[in-house]
């Protein structure tokens, strides 16, 4: 449980539990967001921007809510709602021993109590969503080969080998030699500027294998680097994608060839692993207020 008050208030904002809110997916409303069957309206989220504004936890000045904290909130209840999608696909429900679980928790904070009602129940529904999505197991093999074909970032991890160059010219002149079915490790080691691509093909890894977790994507890699691969097809070369180092032709690897990273990524957290590749990859619709979704980042940012 990562619950914690009040300093930490919205990082406990993590996921909607699949029991539902008062005031999410309200007919009469606007939404705020909308994701497969699930919505969001933008007068809930109003109600939990006042009460987060009564408890200290964000400041708000002349009735104005600053942007980045309706943002804020926003990504929250958009992987909430995420998750209650996800935790459907798969058959997995939040029990009441969930609720109780976390409602005993927080019940120990003394200023949890003083918090708006509907900012108590939401703490709560996150957290036990949370717990449920802990519960998750991993797809068998066919449906992570399927899910990685239709989609490669879908399983919340990508298997990448790239090569950077200085000219837009030289990465089509790549391209060109990459269509004619040259290996990609080949032409990585003779284009590449990037050091060391001779002997790694281009292979971004982590040290545990193939595969990197979209998370780390997400935070430390050039983010027009990772809306190129993002867009890219399992097993056909992308580009050129300009990024802050230069032209990239960017490569998803095939599933064959780096399935065993997969699986053995994915075991170790299924849920969130799964959470993350859906929302990167979900319709969503945030109201045009707000923001958008960007998935190269993993957050709504402004227009």
């Amino acid at each position: 449980m990562t619950f914690a008050f009040p300093r930490r208030i919205l990082a406990s904002l993590v996921v909607v539990g699949a029991l539902g809110l008062a005031g999410c997916g309200d007919a009469t409303s606007t939404a705020a967001l909308r994701v497969g069957s699930q919505s969001v309206s933008a007068d809930f989220l109003d109600t939990i921007l006042t009460q987060l504004g009564d408890a200290g936890q964000i400041k708000i000045e002349n009735g104005q809510v600053p942007p980045e904290s309706s943002r804020s909130v926003l990504n929250a209840l958009y992987r909430g709602e995420a998750t209650k999608e996800l935790l459907a696909k798969y058959g997995v429900e939040v029990t009441e021993a969930d609720r109780t679980k976390v409602r005993t928790q927080v019940s120990q904070d003394a200023a949890f109590s003083n918090l708006g009602e509907d900012l108590q129940e939401l703490i709560i529904s996150l957290n036990a969503g949370d717990l449920a999505l802990a519960r998750l197991t991993a797809p068998s093999e066919e449906d992570l080969k399927t899910m990685y074909e239709t989609a490669p970032a879908s399983l919340g991890m990508m298997c990448v080998a790239h090569l950077v160059v200085k000219e837009e010219s030289t990465a089509r002149e790549a391209l060109d030699v990459l269509n004619t079915g040259e290996k990609f490790a080949t032409v990585a080691a003779k284009y590449s500027i990037e050091p060391g691509a001779d002997k790694s093909g281009g292979v971004l890894g982590s040290a545990d294998g193939d595969c990197i977790p979209l998370s780390d994507y997400q935070t430390q890699f050039d983010k027009d680097f990772v809306a190129g691969a993002l867009n890219a097809k399992a097993g056909v070369p992308t580009g050129p994608v300009k990024s802050s180092f230069g032209y990239h032709v960017i490569y998803v690897r095939p599933f064959d060839d780096v399935k065993l990273s997969v699986k053995t990524l994915i075991a170790t957290n299924p849920g969130e692993f799964l959470i993350k590749g859906y929302m990167a990859t979900a319709d969503v619709k945030i109201g045009s207020k707000y923001g958008r979704y960007n998935p190269a980042t993993g957050t709504i940012v402004a227009n």
